[in-house]
């Protein structure tokens, strides 16, 4: 044969063997370079790190019962998401939130019981700033790596109810019973005992992907009355995903936190997230972002009862829906199942006014103003702008209890300077107004999502969300006897197991009003204890307790 020929046909075949190797390496890289896909819309998987009430807590969060399946939270993950609650009867389950390239075994990405394999993870169980339970043994945030890619990993938003593992800011707060509650004291340190840096800590853990990592910043309760209000902001009240977290986990000294990665533009980055969303977050990489909650100085939370006060017999109220308020009489709404919706939508956040049926509750929203840098106002002036749109709303009660206020905070630093202190900004301002109501000469409270008017602001007074949750009374003539304050802490006491590790916090009781998703017809007496670890040191083994019990004497 030919040389020549032969020469020729070898070299035009090294070239589809070069063309070739060029594909495939081409191929590899793009493989590697981006993720395969994105998770499922709506997919939320919740795990337990201790067999006490946190797997009751992990199972309210998503199906809003306990693991019984007695219902105890109405308001939870959707019922139209997939939802599943891992780690039931498995121990030693730390490597399940672990990442492969950083430690063996590493099993986030477990098709059955990885943590980062669905759009919402949630954890309920006891930790500390370094570590948390896992059924056994413990995990740490060294060995994780949430929603990387390469690497497999699907999720955007990690969620977490336990003590200080989300520790930000001094370790000691002036009137505080908890530790690490002001995170805005934050100096720059490196994170310590005394200062503790969230940047470091939960900064490397995020990849780019991720969309937001939240926890408390302070000890938690992780009672199914946090997890029935997480989702109560989210699914009725319009809530951003990171406010609903962070003003559901706020109770009796409880400071959430949520941190992610994105550019400058706080405004840019998934703390402003309207909606869950499977998308990976791209607002950047040059930054982290935390945002918390720092309550009004002017209006601080006095909750401190004389159990002297409790009558011996009071009414069992009886309640409606609230008749729709003079202010909508005119709006032709239309029906969706339980909800009257009105014609006329806010930018992409829905209609103005919703209105659910099964309780008259009535939720508005407004538009969002981005000015998370600019001047803000006094905390006198946002209680007077909340009061005024009560009454533009015509929501005026006559038995409203002082105003409590809130700041929703923000505070950035570069990647590169986790150690460097770095001014707040205010994101927008919570006003809440709760019910009380005269009985016999006596102040009685109302508990739970119900028996509120709450107004969501942008930083310059106008309307972000508001809602009013408030069934009218019509009848109060039955009346029951009621228990004394030491028969229901004694009752309290009963429910622990370690009562003797434990000191009461704080208390109260009053009428338990639902929200505004829900229909009811009697409000109930209730006593609501809540109880901290006698030694702090030991709270990763005595974490907070809450505990309601039943007022009424049967």
């Amino acid at each position: 044969m030919d040389r020549e020929y032969i020469t020729k046909g070898e070299s035009i075949m090294s070239k589809q063997i070069y063309i070739l190797f060029i594909a495939s390496v081409l191929i590899a890289f793009l493989t590697i370079g981006c993720c395969p896909q994105n998770p499922e819309l709506n997919t939320a998987i919740s795990a337990h790190g201790n067999t006490d009430w946190h797997i009751d807590t992990a199972e309210e969060f998503l199906l809003g019962t306990d693991m019984g399946g007695t219902p105890t939270a109405a308001n939870h993950c959707p019922d139209t998401w997939t939802r599943r609650h891992i780690h039931v009867g498995v121990s030693n389950t730390n490597h399940f939130y672990y990442d492969d390239d950083l430690t063996t075994p590493g099993d986030d990405s477990d098709n059955t019981s990885g943590i980062d394999q669905a759009m919402l993870f949630f954890y309920a169980g006891h930790g500390n700033p370094t570590l948390w339970n896992t059924l056994g043994n413990n995990a740490t945030q060294s060995n994780m790596s949430l929603g990387d890619c390469p690497g497999d990993g699907l999720l955007r938003y990690y969620w977490q109810c336990s003590c200080e593992v989300f520790a930000h800011g001094a370790r000691t707060c002036p009137g505080a019973t908890f530790h690490y509650s002001c995170p805005g004291s934050f100096d720059g340190s490196a994170d310590s005992f005394n200062m503790r840096n969230v940047y470091e800590r939960w900064g490397p853990v995020l990849d780019p992907d991720l969309r937001m990592a939240c926890g408390a910043s302070t000890s938690a309760y992780c009672h199914e009355t946090q997890m029935n209000r997480i989702w109560d902001n989210y699914n009725n009240n319009s809530f951003d995903v990171a406010d609903s977290f962070i003003d559901g986990l706020n109770m009796w000294g409880v400071v959430p936190l949520c941190i992610t990665m994105g550019g400058s533009d706080v405004t840019a980055t998934p703390l402003y997230d309207s909606m869950f969303t499977n998308q990976p977050n791209t607002s950047g990489t040059s930054h982290y972002h935390i945002q918390f909650l720092s309550n009004f100085a002017s209006t601080p939370r006095t909750s401190a009862l004389s159990s002297s006060s409790i009558p011996e017999m009071l009414p069992i109220i009886k309640v409606k829906p609230m008749p729709l308020p003079r202010a909508l009489s005119n709006v032709r709404f239309k029906t969706r199942g339980n909800l009257l919706l009105s014609p006329d939508e806010v930018d992409k956040r829905g209609p103005r006014v919703r209105v659910n049926r099964l309780s008259g509750a009535v939720y508005v929203v407004g538009k969002r103003q981005l000015t998370v840098k600019r001047p803000v106002l006094k905390e006198e002036e946002y209680i007077n702008y909340a009061l005024d749109i009560i009454r533009k709303q015509a929501w005026s009660e006559k038995t409203l209890s002082k105003p409590e206020g809130a700041q929703i905070m923000i505070q950035a630093v570069p990647v590169d300077s986790k150690r460097k202190a770095q001014p707040l900004y205010q994101k927008n301002v919570i006003v809440t107004f709760k019910r009380q109501i005269d009985v016999n000469g006596v102040s009685i409270n109302f508990l739970g999502s119900g028996g509120v008017i709450r107004v969501q602001m942008n930083n310059d007074g106008s309307i972000l969300n508001a809602s009013k949750v408030w069934r009218p009374i019509v009848d109060m003539n039955k009346r029951v006897r009621v228990k004394k304050y030491k028969e229901a802490y004694q009752e309290a006491l009963e429910q622990m197991k370690n009562p003797q590790a434990y000191k009461l916090d704080d208390w109260t009781w009053g009428y338990k009003e639902a929200a505004g998703n829900v229909k009811q017809t009697d409000l109930q007496i209730v006593f609501r204890f809540g109880f901290v670890p006698v030694d702090p040191e030991t709270q990763t083994k005595y974490p907070p307790r809450m505990i309601e019990i039943p007022g009424q004497i049967i």
